[in-house]
């Protein structure tokens, strides 16, 4: 194999694809990376059996051929390189030359017959969307996902879709987040459970992507691809909890505060939280504003109010700091609205104005 490309092309390439491979001591042979240049297009190949990803990128091709090299090794040289030069990647003997106008060095070869092929996804649901959709979407829940394999339902992101909507859920059973994004035409995504290390190893190969994809859906594997990128996943085979029984269909007191105002007094909160990240919030109707108590026996006790419009009357309620902190990045606009119908009841909380994210915390036993 003799090809010539850019830096900046197979830069881009392998920052992308080097969030794959993994340290696998039954399979060394997933430590590498496959490259096959064939018709003028370089693809590069990365998987730990639980994601694969291909890319491609135009090259001047030579001489074509295939070979593997470990990933590690190959991304820590691609990453070294600067400029706008061009770069030569050619086969001599046993080893990988890679030349540039200002340096030149050779690595070790390993056998690509033995590497794995991805899977294509067959008897596929496919649809069509721009993927800042599913960025967004997973991006707004995923942290809510269960970080324990005990339950892979949960230890997920469920995406369906419900008439114009394609809805993204996580949860841990101690909170939920729901994200809904308005598509154009109906959907029919019935249901797809995808494991969280996937989805956000898909975030960070896709990130900076404008183009739309194909989302193809089958039983036990789903596929992204766009222009130029083939991603592919295992999914759980299983049945995602009814999670909207647990959403209160009504609120007892609603208490409204800016964003801003509540992320700067949870700074100050946390310095004085405990090993369980408890904190008191409590509504005081009569004098407008929303109460924050948080007590450290190695550190001391704060008290912190930010002003609020509430509605409804009073309640206190013990929540986990670090939940509520989880969801701001999700929750745009100024204002934040807390539902609360009772003390032992979960928690809803939504940007005001805007109806398309919904966060939802279960209250902590004292």
């Amino acid at each position: 194999m003799k090809i010539e490309t850019t830096v900046e092309k197979i830069k881009d390439a392998v920052s992308r694809i080097q969030k794959v491979s993994a340290k696998n001591l039954s399979l060394p042979i997933l430590e590498n990376i496959l490259l096959i240049a064939r018709d003028n297009i370089l693809t590069l190949r990365s998987t730990n059996l639980h994601v694969g990803v291909e890319i491609t990128i135009p090259v001047k091709i030579k001489e074509e051929g295939e070979l593997s090299v470990k990933l590690d090794v190959f991304s820590q040289i691609i990453n070294s390189l600067q400029g706008d030069y061009n770069v030569t990647f050619e086969v001599i003997e046993n080893t990988l030359h890679i030349s540039t106008e200002k340096s030149e060095m050779n690595i070790k070869l390993f056998p690509h017959a033995d590497f794995p092929t991805l899977p294509r996804v067959e008897d596929a649901t496919e649809i069509n969307f721009p993927i800042e959709t599913i960025l967004d979407g997973v991006k707004s829940v995923v942290y809510s996902a269960s970080i324990s394999d005990i339950k892979p339902e949960i230890s997920s992101v469920y995406i369906y879709s419900e008439n114009n909507e394609l809805v993204f859920v996580s949860t841990d059973s101690f909170r939920l987040a729901e994200k809904r994004i308005v598509t154009k035409g109906n959907l029919d995504i019935s249901g797809v459970i995808i494991p969280i290390k996937n989805i956000q190893e898909c975030i960070k190969i896709f990130n900076g992507i404008t183009d739309s994809v194909q989302l193809s859906i089958g039983k036990n594997q789903l596929s992204i691809q766009s222009e130029n990128i083939y991603f592919t996943s295992r999914i759980v085979d299983g049945n995602y909890p009814d999670y909207k029984q647990i959403i209160p269909q009504e609120s007892l007191v609603n208490s409204i505060v800016l964003k801003d105002e509540l992320i700067q007094s949870l700074r100050l909160v946390n310095v004085f939280s405990d090993n369980f990240n408890q904190i008191l919030i409590k509504t005081d109707s009569q004098k407008g504003q929303l109460h924050i108590h948080s007590r450290n026996t190695d550190v001391g006790e704060n008290d912190t109010s930010v002003d609020a419009a509430i509605t409804g009357g009073d309640i206190e309620m013990y929540l986990n700091h670090k939940y509520l902190s989880d969801a701001f990045p999700a929750l745009h606009g100024d204002s934040i609205n807390f539902s609360f119908t009772e003390k032992n009841k979960p928690c809803v909380i939504r940007s005001v104005g805007d109806s398309s994210f919904l966060y939802l915390i279960m209250p902590m036993n004292r």
